[in-house]
């Protein structure tokens, strides 16, 4: 009926035009009448799909993959300042934008990567447990948001200097008086200067660990430690004072310090907020062959950098999170990566015996074990903690290792070969 109304108005007003201006009308509106339809045919009802075909078209994109580098997506901790729960916002922090049409499309995308897909959350541990607060605080959805999440896989691009560990909240300065050290020295000679450097990748872009003291509510709240008591009196003492701490032994300090006040807290409320977490991907790197040789000869209590350390410390904690009997996640995979190119070039580790021979090291063949030295280090420091904490042989869990050649292509953030390994528990 609308349309016929259209048309008799249309023809009442050119019965009033002379001819000429009768025809260019007409002209007009054939242009006009094209690109309606034209519009209307590209304008597709997607809502009025039936939700089945709708979540297949939100699975089918979910699964394509995503050639974006791991920098692109990040979760910074500026996000947290004007976070405000909502399937939308939730999407957006997770660089799945182009689900946001309207609320019922996000609300809909949302339930099917939660339920359906690995969640990549590259973040500190912090700033993914205030994330996770933030959703579930309010009396909305965000609770059962939370409960549907099945997989997640962490990552931290960002990884922060820890020579700026903890901030010094009184003063707004990066630093603690008490724990003021240089950084960690570069592992290298100069024949490599800058590829080795533990914090070259920070370079001049968005530091995660940059403090801004009018926005507390961003870090952890933090007590420094007592004074140190006076050193004694060593007037007598013919070997004199104490020699003061290294810089590796600050920067260990430090590091203990993000595990104990970052990791512990984010790894206990994921126990407690997520039932239905099954699944648990991390990364663990290995070194080049030069580097893992000089590291070994000049730190032997620090052959492995200080981010490879601490992705150790997370995944002695997705272990024991894999290893305990009321927790519902039943799949920890580790992907074993070059630490950078000159470990794809020329790695301490041999990949395709690693994925034939196991990721153990456990002595069960003593020849196998001497020919392997110096390979899967990463691997070697996580048995040697869960050790720490009473736990020994292979604890119960079968270990599958695949092998992942490079594809080649140099436009991809992953370069080089690299192994994925899934632990799950026997039986």
């Amino acid at each position: 009926m609308h349309e016929q109304a259209r048309v008799s108005n249309h023809a009442a007003r050119w019965m009033t035009m002379e001819p000429e201006a009768v025809q260019e009308a007409a002209i007009g509106y054939e242009v006009e009448e094209s690109e309606r339809r034209a519009s209307s045919r590209a304008i597709f009802p997607f809502l009025k799909l039936p939700r089945e075909l709708r979540d297949i078209i939100y699975n089918y994109t979910l699964a394509i993959e995503d050639d974006r580098s791991i920098r692109a997506l990040r979760i910074e901790r500026r996000n947290l300042k004007y976070f405000q729960p909502s399937a939308a916002a939730i999407l957006l922090v997770l660089h799945h934008e182009y689900f946001l049409l309207n609320r019922q499309v996000a609300r809909e995308a949302l339930e099917a990567l939660f339920k359906n897909h690995t969640v990549f959350l590259s973040c500190g541990p912090f700033v993914l447990k205030a994330l996770l607060e933030k959703i579930e605080a309010q009396s909305g959805p965000g609770r059962q948001w939370l409960q549907w999440i099945k997989a997640i896989e962490l990552d931290w691009v960002t990884f922060p200097n820890l020579t700026h560990y903890p901030p010094d909240r009184d003063g707004g300065r990066d630093e603690w008086y008490w724990e003021a050290d240089d950084d960690e020295p570069g592992p290298e000679t100069t024949d490599h200067t800058g590829h080795y450097d533990e914090h070259d990748h920070e370079g001049g872009h968005y530091d995660d660990n940059f403090y801004d003291p009018s926005n507390p509510e961003l870090y952890p709240t933090f007590h420094p430690p007592p004074p140190a008591p006076h050193p004694p009196n060593t007037t007598n003492n013919p070997s004199g004072p104490a020699p003061p701490p290294t810089p590796l032994q600050h920067t260990s300090t430090k590091l203990t310090l993000l595990i104990t006040n970052e990791v512990s807290p984010l790894f206990h409320h994921l126990a407690a907020h997520t039932p239905a977490l099954t699944s648990i991907t991390l990364p663990l790197y290995f070194l080049s062959r030069a580097s893992h040789r000089l590291r070994t000869a000049t730190r032997p209590a620090h052959t492995l950098p200080l981010k490879i350390r601490y992705w150790v410390h997370v995944a002695v904690h997705a272990f024991l999170m894999l290893l305990s009997t009321q927790s519902p996640l039943s799949v920890l995979a580790i992907r074993y990566r070059p630490w950078d190119i000159w470990a794809t070039m020329d790695p301490a580790d041999d990949l395709p015996r690693v994925a034939q021979q196991g990721v153990w090291f456990d002595g069960r063949d003593a020849d196998e074990d001497a020919e392997r030295e110096g390979e899967g280090e990463a691997f070697r420091a996580v048995w040697d903690e869960l050790r720490a904490r009473g736990f020994g042989g292979r604890m119960g869990l079968r270990a599958r290792v695949r092998h992942v050649p490079w594809d080649g292509n140099v436009d991809s953030w992953r370069v080089g070969d690299e192994l994925e390994v899934e632990f799950q528990r026997e039986g």
